[in-house]
Order: structure tokens, then sequence, then C-alpha cells
């Protein structure tokens, strides 16, 4: 498989500290490399400078291209520490109120599972809210000058507070949008189950929850697959949630969970990816093995589903509709689901249709 000189940079600037050849090979990418301006605007460049200043080799990249890695860095860090703040103040009122509120993707993981929040960006910040809560904690995003849009209310909205640095916020009540025709038969969650072994941590200085690492791998998995794998930096979550939980993740409750959940495609999928672009089961077995991945590998994967899991391992996102509509069809594992899903579509586009009209 040819992996692309991007996920080369973000791999082997990450395994170099561990192994002398991966340094070598680094250097050598780092001298040939020449697409610098346009991978400095790749979000998982941040993760990439933070490497190689470990590892003392900003001076293998053209001086230019490091003072504006460094300073993206440092603003980003900085917003970031504005973003968890204005969670934590969310969180704190909530609290005082008895309201559980979970972070989810990036603002989970940015202060926890990453070496320094300046290596995580955001373009929004995610939160889980219980359905019955909503009225009362709109309230109280109210109440902190959030004004509230719900163009999505199927199973979110979004808060948005007047400031230069403020981001959106996204208020769910649900993981899967169960009004898609797709995520309504190809993930079957339990929401409860998620609450109920969810973690507390610190959040400046008050508590909030996130999910059991088990529960963040299946949900990473299956976010990546709704967004097309259009961004690497959900594989460098995956990679720093391993590396953070390092020996504490139940596999045989992930494979139970998997399963029960009808989830075990798309977490093959994002896993294996991750795989193939980090040599983790090569170079670390503790963090995932092979015999993990060949647990979670489909007994058949058809000659499309390969094509496009070969598109996500070269680095070919797949944001087409057409590309994701076919994953979806594999990730649907019932035949009768599948048939539902289609029958859901159709009914959805002869509606929107006469809508239109």
């Amino acid at each position: 498989m040819t992996t692309s000189r991007e996920d080369l940079l973000v791999s082997l600037s990450t395994l170099a500290r561990e192994n002398s050849d991966k340094k070598k090979e680094l250097e050598k990418i780092l001298g040939e490399y020449e697409n610098w301006p346009e991978f400095t605007e790749n979000e998982v460049s941040l993760a990439v400078y933070y490497q190689l200043k470990k590892l003392s080799l900003l001076n293998s990249i053209p001086p230019p291209i490091n003072r504006k890695l460094e300073n993206r860095f440092l603003s980003n860090a900085a917003h970031n520490i504005i973003h968890l703040e204005s969670l934590a103040q969310l969180a704190k009122k909530l609290n005082k109120q008895k309201i559980p509120l979970m972070l989810l993707k990036g603002a989970a993981l940015c202060d926890t599972v990453y070496p320094h929040m300046g290596l995580r960006t955001f373009c929004d910040l995610d939160i889980l809210i219980h359905k019955k809560d909503i009225q009362r904690v709109t309230k109280v995003l109210t109440q902190l000058d959030y004004s509230i849009s719900h163009t999505h209310a199927q199973h979110h909205f979004t808060a948005y507070q007047e400031s230069n640095h403020s981001l959106p916020l996204e208020v769910h009540w649900d993981l899967v949008n169960k009004a898609s025709p797709f995520q309504k038969y190809a993930f079957q969650l339990c929401l409860e189950k998620f609450w109920q072994d969810a973690m507390s941590f610190e959040l400046r200085e008050t508590e909030a929850l996130w999910l059991s690492p088990e529960h963040q791998l299946i949900y990473l998995s299956i976010h990546m697959l709704k967004e097309g794998y259009s961004n690497r930096k959900w594989l460098v979550d995956l990679y720093y949630l391993l590396q953070f939980f390092k020996g504490g993740i139940d596999w045989n409750k992930l494979f139970e969970e998997s399963e029960h959940y009808r989830v075990k495609r798309p977490v093959y999928y994002a896993l294996s990816t991750l795989d193939e672009i980090f040599h983790i089961s090569e170079m670390n077995g503790d963090l995932l093995s092979q015999e993990t991945l060949n647990k979670l590998k489909p007994a058949k994967i058809a000659w499309l589903e390969r094509k496009m899991l070969s598109r996500l391992m070269k680095n070919k996102s797949l944001k087409s509709y057409f590309h994701r509509f076919f994953l979806y069809i594999f990730a649907i594992e019932r035949v009768k689901d599948r048939l539902k899903a289609f029958i859901s579509l159709m009914n959805y586009a002869l509606q929107f249709s006469f809508l239109k009209k």
C-alpha cells in the first residue's frame, strides 16, 4: 500500500521518538519534502510540528515554515485554553443544577489524551446531554449569552456566543442522527450504556464526563464514517487515545459491544487504516495488536469495499455521497436493515422533491 508523504510525516514524526530507523526515514522525508506551504494549512501539521520540536528536527524544515507553524501552534493553544474555559463555565453551571454534561470528540481529548493542547484544532465543540434536560440546558446557555439555533433539531442544536474567539457549541442528546436513513440502521448504539460507563475527569477545576475508552473508539470510528474520513486529525485522535489508555482498554468489551451495536465494520475501517499508517501492531502490539484487528475484520470484504478501504489508506477522502453511500451499505450488517434503509431513503427523497415543488 502506497502511503502519502503527508501521512508519512504524521506517522514517522510520532514513531521516531521510539525507533531510530523511523527517525532516519523521517529525516530523509524532511530533506525531500517540498509541499510545505500547503501542508502548514493541514490540521495535522501542528502534531508534526510538536513532534519535530521534541526530536530537535525543526532545523530540517524551511525557516519561514518553521515560524508559521510555531505561530499557528501557539495561537491554537491559546484559543483552546479559551474554549476549554468556556466549557468549564458551562459545566460549573450545570453541575450546580445536577445536570450531567459529557464532552465529545476533540473537546474531550484535547487536554486529556493529547500531550499538549496546542496539537488539536477545532471547528466546533461537541457536548452530550440527556434529552430530558434540553430545556434546562438551553436556559443555562441563554444565561451565559449564547444564542440558539435549532437547525438540526433531530439530535442536536447549535449554540453561538458573541466573541472573537468562540466556536459553535453543538449540544447533542443522541450520538446518532436517527432521521438519517443510513445512520438509523448502521449504528445501533445504546445511549443508556454509554452514559452508564462514562468516566469523570477534571475540566479546569470542575467535573465533567467523557466516554469510556471502548466507547470512545466506537464513537470516533462511526463519526469518521459519517464525515467520509475527510480529516486525518481523527486518526491522530485514535492514536493518542490508544497511547493514553495503553493497557487500559478492554478489548473483549470492544469486540462484544461492536458486535452488539453492529458497528464492527466502522471500527475495523478506522483501526485498520490507523494501523496501515502508524504501523502500530508492528511497532507496539500493546497499543493495538494484529490479533485485535483480525477479530474485528469482517469474514467477507467485497471487492468494492476493498477499493474504498484502499482509498482511505492512500489519504483519498470519501467526501462524495457516492463513496459514503456504499460504505454505509457495507456497514449495515443485515440485509433486511439495508432494505429498510433503502426504503427510508426513497421516502426521504420523495418528500424532499415534493417540498421543492
